[in-house]
């Protein structure tokens, strides 16, 4: 398969005349924590039609301090005419949970990206999969990962507030096509953010435990590292063809999300870029090691399954599974966490995502609960790769799926994900018992987005973090701090996650419940809204929306529980005019 490039007219103008480029994959556009050492990536690109050969990438403060070199052995780029943008081009008009091109976009701003049929959808993922299998053939001789790293404590100046920016100048030097010392520059802006906002003294009255062995960590469950790049990998993984941008280790990846205030990960390498038993021991050893009394890394993987019977809608990969000759339907993904083994779910080959064995979720999910880890169905909704095979989809009610993942990164909103909250939601109204968790699906350096912010007890560790998660002691928040608790008059009071079982005949009609919402929003002002929901209703009930909330305290919203069927109560709220949100885990009623 051919690759056709570019014209001069469509090559985009953030990238410069040319004929190198720097392709700005692999920064980081935000830090909450000054004290650190970040390791950065750029890459290096020739679009011309000779050879150029790398000298130096420094680092450089806006006054030309330089704060990092790196020296490049006159490493030699040899130019494609445009190839690799053509590919890149192809790829932003892809939905990005397909190409998870969410930020560093040069062609298509995401609101452009054109609505195809799955089936023309399917064709294009085979020709842009084609296209990067052509050049990982050739070795990318065309494009080089650049890595440096960056004291944050020098790039920043002393005084640095909360919401202040800093420029990075970015500049290499290299020898073009006639021998001649060439420079060129990218220009990064990077935002110190204010830290998580802490619990109200509200909070801490009402369940803070008196000894004081408890703390709030913040996380990310959806984190892909090098092993899930189809070129620059560790080792390359074929099957994921998308990724060609650069790529980060684990121990690279803690390193910044320390940087940007997290204290863990799940490390969620697709069960297609792992190939065997003996690959996923190395997994495992390698989270263990890189736990810090202030980090720990969680080992994980991003389980493929079988989309098996019922389906309800269709996505693009039911038509590209079917084009790879494989199986009629499609695939769709769990995130299994604090496993122990490896589950078997595709191969690392050209479309071998959808090659079995690959086990049905059932399966997955089954073997993850056994292993003493849990299961989050992630991006469920749209048109990606989601969940259609709903009707087979069990959660806690039945011993099976612990969370969904209804806040899967989005640059533009900052906010969960509208899609994927409504597949949650509706598999609540099913009967379908699951707490709601978010995770960025990075396939990049670490980024800001919701945060899954757990209530641990006990000091920081992987089994700490993971009980709490399973508990549901866990809200979603780039910012704001929210929880919500669910008390009665007696003084009886179910904490944020519990799941509190009863017989349907012991709930009294009308029976009175308060819904306490805490809250911290700093200097922001939001809309709260209270939702009840009951399993077999057509959608969740608005019990109250509070507009021009601000500062920090605890809401108290009054209603009842339902005598039919479970029900659930949970709290969320928008601020306004900024893209920061928060969604607290529902306190849930089931009834037998």
């Amino acid at each position: 398969m051919s690759l056709h490039p570019l014209s001069a007219e469509n090559s985009p103008e953030s990238l410069g005349d040319g004929p190198l480029h720097i392709l700005p994959f692999g920064l980081m556009d935000h830090v909450r924590e000054l004290d650190h050492v970040v390791p950065l990536q750029v890459q290096a690109y020739n679009s011309g039609s000779g050879v150029v050969h790398l000298i130096a990438l420094e680092a450089r403060r806006v006054d030309g301090l330089v704060l990092d070199r790196s020296e490049l052995m006159q490493q030699k780029l040899v130019g494609d005419g445009g190839q690799l943008l053509g590919v890149h081009r192809l790829l932003e008009t892809l939905p990005v949970d397909v190409s998870h091109r969410r930020s560093n976009r040069m062609f298509l701003a995401e609101d452009q990206i054109p609505r195809l049929d799955p089936a023309i959808e399917a064709e294009r993922v085979a020709e842009i999969s084609g296209m990067v299998a052509q050049l990982r053939r050739s070795g990318m001789p065309q494009a080089r990962n650049l890595d440096f790293h960056l004291d944050l404590k020098r790039l920043f100046p002393v005084n640095t507030q909360a919401g202040d920016e800093v420029v990075l100048d970015l500049v290499l030097s290299y020898l073009d096509a006639s021998g001649t010392v060439q420079e060129l520059t990218h220009s990064h802006m990077i935002k110190l953010l204010p830290v998580h906002l802490p619990p109200p003294a509200e909070w801490f009255a009402a369940n803070q435990s008196p000894a004081g062995a408890a703390s709030f960590v913040a996380g990310d469950l959806h984190v892909h590292n090098c092993r899930d790049q189809a070129t620059s990998g560790c080792p390359n993984c074929a099957a994921e063809s998308f990724n060609i941008t650069g790529s980060f280790t684990n121990q690279q990846l803690r390193d910044q999300f320390r940087a940007l205030g997290y204290d863990w990960f799940s490390s969620t390498t697709h069960s297609y870029c792992i190939d065997n038993v003996g690959e996923f021991d190395l997994v495992i050893n390698e989270s263990d090691s890189l736990d810090l009394p202030d980090f720990v890394v969680i080992a994980s993987t991003e389980m493929t399954n079988r989309e098996e019977g019922p389906q309800w809608g269709s996505d693009i990969f039911d038509a590209t599974c079917f084009l790879g000759g494989q199986f009629s339907r499609g695939i769709a993904h769990m995130g299994g966490h604090h496993i122990t083994s490896s589950k078997p779910g595709g191969q690392d080959y050209f479309l071998g995502a959808c090659d079995g064995p690959i086990h049905n979720q059932d399966t997955n999910v089954k073997a993850a609960n056994q292993e003493g880890g849990f299961a989050i169905a992630n991006h469920p909704g749209g048109d990606v790769i989601s969940f259609n095979s709903i009707v087979d989809f069990e959660g806690m009610e039945r011993g099976r799926t612990t969370g969904t993942e209804i806040w899967n990164y989005d640059v533009s909103t900052g906010r969960a994900s509208v899609v994927h909250k409504q597949w949650w939601v509706n598999r609540l109204l099913e009967g379908k018992i699951t707490y709601p968790f978010s995770g960025s699906d990075t396939h990049d350096a670490a980024l800001e987005f919701g945060a899954a912010i757990t209530y641990i007890s006990g000091a920081l560790s992987d089994d700490s973090v993971v009980a709490a998660l399973k508990k549901g002691k866990t809200y979603l928040s780039n910012g704001p701090f929210l929880y919500n608790n669910l008390t009665d008059q007696g003084g009886r009071t179910l904490i944020m996650g519990d799941i509190f079982v009863t017989q349907q005949g012991n709930i009294p009609p009308n029976y009175p419940v308060t819904l306490e919402s805490y809250y911290n929003l700093g200097a922001d002002v939001a809309t709260m809204r209270v939702y009840r929901g009951v399993v077999g209703d057509n959608s969740e009930t608005l019990v109250a929306e509070y507009l021009g909330v601000s500062g920090s305290g605890v809401m108290n919203t009054a209603t009842t529980v339902a005598q039919n069927d479970t029900s659930w109560y949970r709290t969320e709220l928008e601020v306004d005019g900024q893209p920061r949100s928060a969604y607290a885990t529902p306190c849930y009623i089931y009834l037998q």
